[in-house]
């Protein structure tokens, strides 16, 4: 008798936040596991987190994060919102998916297909009074050039990516320009520069801001941008200050790797 092996499905989780029917998470797990199946054996840790924020202002009050990790390739990920919860599995993880075999085949990202999308998860109108500085998370920046903390960046879906610049050994930051569209690198203190290349379309010609949380959260709200970048007036280490999809605040802190 002959034995047919069959490649280990993918590890699978899926995690529910708000109010949202069981049958919205039943839904998903099917989904993904499917997603797993297609994207064959180099594909492990399907994740998928759905979330209903509670303002009734929202048109697409139901946030999909899904995400893979590829061999060859690392970490995918996609952020999209929808009016429903089974709508919101469909665009993420159809999304995903595509992002994913691009990734395999050509090793890049399309930038329009990253961020602009009429599914982008919309800003909870929390009025000033009621922000909080609900999360922090400190991390330690890898140390890479801006290109592939650009790469990195699209990949993972994140409107920004703080990272170590190899080139100049300054935190800095990653992003996508709020005028040209294109991306663009900010650095946390003045000096050396080196030019853009790849991805990377412009370089700002200012280091980033020192300050402390008032003056940065001041700043969020003045500009109405989703982050700031700044850094911390004690150790000169580079924060980035970010607005969350439920209207609060998120801060993360880059640090240096333990001893």
């Amino acid at each position: 008798m002959t034995r047919l092996h069959h490649p280990p499905a993918p590890d699978l989780r899926v995690e529910i936040r708000g109010e949202l029917p069981r049958a919205d998470a039943e839904y998903a797990r099917a989904r993904a596991r499917g997603l797993g199946a297609a994207l064959g054996p180099g594909a492990h840790a399907v994740r998928i987190r759905l979330t209903r924020l509670r303002h009734r202002s929202l048109t697409r009050p139901v946030v999909a994060q899904a995400a893979v990790e590829l061999d060859g390739v690392g970490p995918v990920r996609v952020q999209l919102a929808a009016a429903t919860g089974t709508e919101a599995v469909d665009v993420a993880l159809g999304t995903l998916a595509g992002r994913a075999t691009r990734l395999r085949e050509q090793g890049e990202i399309g930038l329009a297909a990253v961020y602009e999308s009429a599914y982008r998860p919309q800003y909870a109108p929390r009025p000033l009074a009621e922000r909080q500085l609900v999360r922090r998370k400190s991390v330690t920046p890898a140390r890479c050039t801006p290109d592939e903390a650009a790469r990195a960046m699209l990949a993972l879906d994140h409107r920004f990516h703080l990272f170590v610049d190899a080139l100049t050994g300054q935190d800095a930051v990653v992003h996508r320009g709020a005028v040209s569209g294109g991306l663009r690198v900010v650095r946390a203190h003045a000096g050396a520069r080196a030019g853009g290349s790849g991805l990377l379309t412009t370089e700002s010609p200012r280091p980033a801001p020192t300050s402390d949380l008032a003056e940065a959260a001041r700043r969020l709200w003045l500009t109405g941008r989703p982050f700031v970048f700044h850094t911390d007036p004690g150790d000169a280490r580079g924060r980035v200050l970010y607005r969350r999809y439920d209207g609060h605040y998120g801060l993360i802190t880059a640090v240096a790797r333990p001893c």
